[in-house]
């Protein structure tokens, strides 16, 4: 195995390609950064990562501090068992989402609170390219806390009812870690569930398992749609996203997910959200809506900042205030059935009212030059609409609309690749592809 990986997470500052070298680094500066005396490691399925948790753990017991080593697990059950045991932080080797070639870590302090370039990130790259690695020895404890996190989300779903039961539910687990959970868990809830690759395998053999791109999901549609099921759920392969299909095999989309959710069981509290949800669901949030930064660490800030008990990220991330602000893809799957359950309707009728505006989803655009200029010819270009930074630039023309009708986009540049990433929403189909190519125009 080569022993160079491709970075995921840490890519905003470190070269796109680490090792196991650069990992046991940063372990070590991360004990430093948080003057940590116990840390949590954990892995996900893929081949690279057994070499870079071991990279992890030496760097941290290097400094001093106490490892709880719990192996492979979900990236949720990771944070659970941070909040859980007490810990001063932890590092969890995954690429989420990202090829089988990709690896990376996500780093959190106490309490699983994310670690990100605005929250020390930079400093960890600071003080890990000191290599200084100490001569003291902390000690590594193999633990598990997957019981513990299964009888939470079985409390969570103890009020689930008998109809919830006879739903059809079809759940692809992409290769990935969530059966780790989902096979202690599933039989308890009596649940009627038909499993789609529950297999773990780092090389992903099925498709991959970026859960926010349809062309993964073509398995688990035609599942659905051929046992005639009410309803398909996908998992990444850390098991921190969500992907749902209705019983007609269709896609819906994580902002209307989150909607129904809100609507649901969050209606008199605040919930976070990403500047690329559609305007029907910030229509519905009303003032209880708080926009965030998109990034999970960032909507966990904005949480916990303003309070909410729920959130949600257009990649299918969804937060939760029982989680202590972290995600959880299986605690958001319970919701939803339950949620089901309790509607009289079909899905694909429950989503149809929210789908009221035309919507171009995330568009990426290679760009290679000059972000501020860009951004500055975006201000003065759009200098008429309601304009907010917070992500990129986000401008909303919905109240100084042309004769064809109101609009609003979000451009934001990616951390990671050469990419303005754009996403349009208008009233008419045909408005909405106008500005689509307006704005490819200006970027290009």
């Amino acid at each position: 195995m080569s022993d160079i990986f491709k970075a995921y997470d840490v890519r905003g500052i470190y070269p796109e390609e680490i090792n196991a070298g650069t990992v046991k680094q940063i372990g070590n500066a991360t004990v430093s950064f948080l003057k940590a005396k116990t840390m949590v490691v954990g892995e996900d399925a893929r081949l690279s990562s057994p070499e870079l948790g071991q990279a992890a753990i030496s760097g941290i017991t290097s400094a001093g501090c106490d490892v709880y080593d719990i192996g492979q697990c979900t990236t949720p059950l990771f944070y659970f068992s941070v909040n859980k045991l007490g810990a001063d932080g932890g590092i969890m080797v995954t690429a989420s989402h990202n090829p089988p070639e990709y690896n990376g870590l996500k780093i959190v302090g106490e309490k699983s609170r994310p670690i990100s370039m605005d929250t020390g990130l930079l400093e960890i790259k600071k003080l890990s390219s000191l290599e200084i690695y100490g001569n003291k020895n902390g000690g590594v404890k193999e633990t598990s806390l997957k019981e513990e996190y299964v009888d939470f989300l079985l409390n969570e779903s103890k009020n689930i009812s008998d109809k919830a039961k006879e739903l059809k539910i079809v759940i692809d687990a992409s290769n990935g870690m969530t059966p780790i959970v989902l096979n202690d868990f599933l039989p308890k809830t009596k649940l009627n569930i038909l499993p789609l690759y529950f297999d773990i395998d780092g090389t992903f053999p099925n498709h991959l398992s970026d859960t926010s791109r349809e062309e993964n999901l073509k398995d688990l549609k035609n599942k659905v749609i051929s046992e005639k099921a009410d309803i398909g759920i996908a998992f990444d392969s850390d098991g921190d996203r969500m992907a749902v299909i209705d019983e007609r095999g269709s896609m819906v989309r994580a902002d209307m997910v989150t909607a129904l959710l809100f609507r649901r069981f969050y209606k008199d509290s605040r919930v976070a959200y990403d500047s690329r949800f559609s305007r029907s669901v910030k229509e519905i949030f009303g003032e209880n809506g708080v926009a965030s930064k998109t990034g999970h660490s960032f909507v966990k800030t904005t949480m916990r900042q303003n309070d909410c008990s729920f959130g949600g990220e257009l990649s299918g991330h969804f937060f939760f205030k029982e989680m202590n602000y972290a995600d959880s893809a299986i605690l958001a799957m319970l919701r939803f059935v339950e949620l089901l359950a309790k509607e009289d309707e079909p899905l694909s009728q429950l989503v149809a009212p929210l789908i009221i505006y035309a919507n171009s989803g995330e568009i990426n655009i290679e760009f290679r030059g000059d972000r501020k200029k860009l951004l500055d010819v975006l201000k003065e270009k759009y200098s008429d609409g309601k304009r907010s930074f917070l992500d990129g630039i986000t401008v909303d023309m919905w109240n100084i609309p042309p004769p064809a009708g109101g609009w609003w986009f979000n451009a934001r540049f990616s951390n990671t690749e050469p990419l303005v990433r754009i996403v349009v929403e208008a009233e008419t189909k045909k408005l909405m592809q106008e500005k689509v190519d307006e704005l490819k125009s200006v970027v290009l």
